[in-house]
């Protein structure tokens, strides 16, 4: 068994953050005796890790050994995943002045975004999620993960492993489309992951490019709009002054917050937003929370 501890940057509500990551990301996480348990790959090797706050750090706990270099990849995984070196202090600083934001912010003070373990793990989520409900999208991540990923045994249960590319790449447009999967998106899904097997699309090498160059990069690829490469850029690589501006739900979001009859054209978002900016994906981010929340209060 290995046990660490990884403290974070700045003001961090570990609270806020998995109540956020429960509500969305049931597929990879589940809650048991006060942690969330997941799992993850280590190089090729799939662990379980449960999760859970000890009040100045995020704990971390695996049912098995590490090597030192399994542990390094393990922390430098997870820092990044839970935003752990993300320091919110300057945006908070930047949204205080702004009597109606910065409410909304204060009330979840420490929210950080959780990105997905790979850009490639959100990058399918994403696509398969394309105008669809969340629970719809939810069920049909689940029925890929669990007609392709591997399974592992942990504290009595079977938990699910996140498929690799090859893993996907193996299956036939028809093994999707039997589990409501429509032909496009099931054409989307495991064409792009035969583009990564066979070397055509590198995710690795975007980290390196800007946000308009990988958009630039990515429209071309069947299924992959604005809208696609957006949320990758946000949950699958956590650039921080992302701002999609013709997003309904922002549009929505910021009709309730500043109380305005109707809802802001794209223009008047931009506008608004270039006083948040270099933080406007956690703008965004904390507009949507506040939009979830409000409507399930409703």
């Amino acid at each position: 068994m290995t046990r660490l501890e990884l403290a974070p940057t700045g003001i961090y509500s570990f609270e806020e953050t998995s109540r956020r990551l429960t509500q969305f990301e049931k597929s990879a996480y589940q809650e048991r005796d006060g942690r969330l348990v997941r799992t993850l790959c280590i190089g090729a090797k799939p662990i379980a890790v449960e999760l859970w706050w000890t009040g100045n750090a995020l704990a971390v706990e695996i049912g098995e050994d590490l090597s030192p270099i399994e542990m390094e990849e393990l922390t430098k995984i997870l820092r990044r995943m839970f935003s752990l070196d993300v320091d919110l202090t300057p945006f908070y600083h930047r949204i205080d002045g702004d009597p109606d934001l910065g409410q909304l912010v204060r009330e979840r003070r420490g929210l950080h975004v959780v990105l997905d373990a790979s850009p490639y793990e959100c990058l399918i989520k994403t696509i398969v999620s394309q105008q669809l409900n969340l629970s719809f999208a939810g069920t049909l991540i689940r029925r890929l993960i669990e007609i392709s990923g591997e399974r592992l045994s942990h504290r009595g249960e079977e938990l699910l492993v996140f498929p690799t590319p090859a893993q996907i790449a193996k299956l036939s447009y028809e093994d999707l489309q039997q589990l409501q999967f429509n032909r496009r998106k099931a054409e989307y899904v495991i064409d792009l992951s035969r583009n990564v097997v066979d070397g055509s699309l590198d995710l690795g090498k975007l980290e390196s490019l800007s946000d308009d160059e990988i958009v630039k990069k990515m429209l071309p690829l069947r299924g992959v709009g604005r809208w696609t490469i957006e949320c990758l850029l946000l949950f699958g690589m956590g650039r921080p002054d992302l701002f999609p501006a013709a997003d309904i739900g922002l549009r929505n979001a910021l009709r309730k917050v500043y109380g305005t009859v109707e809802q802001p054209s794209e223009e008047e978002v931009r506008r608004l937003g270039e006083a948040w900016s270099p933080w406007r994906s956690y703008a965004v981010f904390y507009l949507w929370d506040y939009l979830s929340t409000t409507k399930k209060s409703s």
